[in-house]
């Protein structure tokens, strides 16, 4: 059809997750997640959190409480290598739980996590428009 254009796409933000519970289906409220690349870009330039190695960072997102695609709050993330030439990196090994269990990432990835928040802030870098995760 000439002179008529396709409807715009809609930006639609979730406001709960649906989950089956007892057998009927409840809505849960969520909770939107902090989405920073300066904050990212910070992350990256810290020493590996597993390996120590320095230049290769890259802002690792918890693999604990995310799914379907999504990825947690960027204030959450730590360094974590990437693949070089001939170097597997600790973030795809991490991303594929080949480097620990799940019960010793459940535990560790909050704490790299609040060590990384620490290191940001103390350097004197935590940007200005992100907001201090209060439950630190």
């Amino acid at each position: 059809m000439e002179g008529v254009r396709p409807p715009a796409k809609l930006a639609l933000r979730t406001l709960a997750v649906m989950a089956v519970v007892s057998g009927r289906a409840d809505a849960f409220p969520k909770e939107d997640a902090v989405r920073s690349e300066e904050y990212r870009r910070l992350v990256a330039k810290l020493p590996c959190k597993h390996c120590g190695v320095h230049g290769h960072s890259q802002a690792a997102h918890p693999n604990t409480g995310k799914g379907g695609g999504l990825k947690t709050d960027d204030r959450l993330c730590f360094p974590l290598c990437c693949d070089r030439p001939g170097v597997q990196g600790c973030h795809p090994k991490f991303d594929q739980h080949a480097l620990y269990t799940k019960a010793a990432r459940r535990a560790i990835e909050p704490a790299w996590g609040a060590d990384t928040r620490r290191q940001i802030t103390a350097m004197g870098q935590w940007p200005a428009n992100l907001e201090r995760l209060e439950n630190e």
